[in-house]
């Protein structure tokens, strides 16, 4: 099952199942999608192995349940994802950590996920801004690496942004294999577990209009909003 070029592998169930690997799990958005012709390292990540890829988004979900009928696919989003992770983690004993957001959402979001679930062992680190361009963001990776070292979380949940955290993921996976079993980008996710930033009211996710319910949250989403309307005259032409 394939949207584009990007292969949908996760359908169903979640986690993926810990292997030599570290492996990599991208939910997929519209945005996403979209970035893939200009996007190298999401190209890479794509073809990889490694990647472990479901659909995130309600007009994706119906453009593949079109595309493929008869197949049973759900839509694994990060934001629900980020609960199922925790409970998992909490039931078998794993240790998980939340990478990115702000100081303030990410010390939020680990509490809300160890007040529901007490034995939960989840820490927290949001990165400091290290400044602009490569050099910056090869010192955050370094950073973070210290962390995850010095942690040595099972999963590491990513939310460093869908470009930043894609290649965090990309050229950091390697140096994990045998001791982080997934790195998972889930963009916005840690700022809905903190409860500061909610989620859309389920009939608002079901007719394709949680995008619209994040910019009244957040106006400065307005923008990515805009972008990502493009993916509708290809969506209605099936061009997917």
């Amino acid at each position: 099952m394939c949207f584009g070029a990007i292969p949908i592998t996760e359908v169903a169930s979640f986690p993926p199942p810990p292997g030599p690997e570290c492996w990599i799990y991208l939910t997929l958005n519209a945005e996403i999608a979209l970035s893939l012709p200009e996007s190298p390292t999401l190209q890479k990540l794509a073809r990889s192995p490694r990647a472990r890829i479901s659909v995130d988004g309600q007009w994706l979900w119906w453009a593949l349940r079109r595309k493929y009928p008869g197949r049973d696919v759900r839509k694994l989003s990060g934001s629900d994802l980020i609960h199922v992770l925790a409970g998992h983690c909490a039931a078998d004993g794993c240790r998980l950590l939340l990478l990115g957001s702000s100081a303030e959402l990410n010390a939020q979001a680990v509490r809300q996920l160890q007040s529901r679930w007490p034995s939960l062992a989840v820490a927290g680190h949001a990165p400091a801004h290290c400044g602009q361009g490569e050099a910056g963001e090869r010192e955050m990776h370094r950073k973070a690496m210290e962390v995850i070292a010095a942690l040595r979380p099972d999963y590491v949940v990513l939310g460093l942004g869908a470009a930043k955290e894609q290649r965090f993921a990309w050229q950091c996976a390697g140096a994990l294999d045998g001791k982080v079993r997934g790195l998972l980008c889930f963009g916005g996710a840690i700022d809905m577990a903190s409860g500061v930033v909610r989620r859309a009211p389920a009939l608002i996710q079901r007719v394709g209009l949680e995008g619209l319910y994040r910019v009244w949250q957040q106006p400065a989403r307005l923008g990515r909003l805009l972008r990502v309307l493009r993916v509708l005259p290809m969506l209605a032409r099936g061009a997917y």
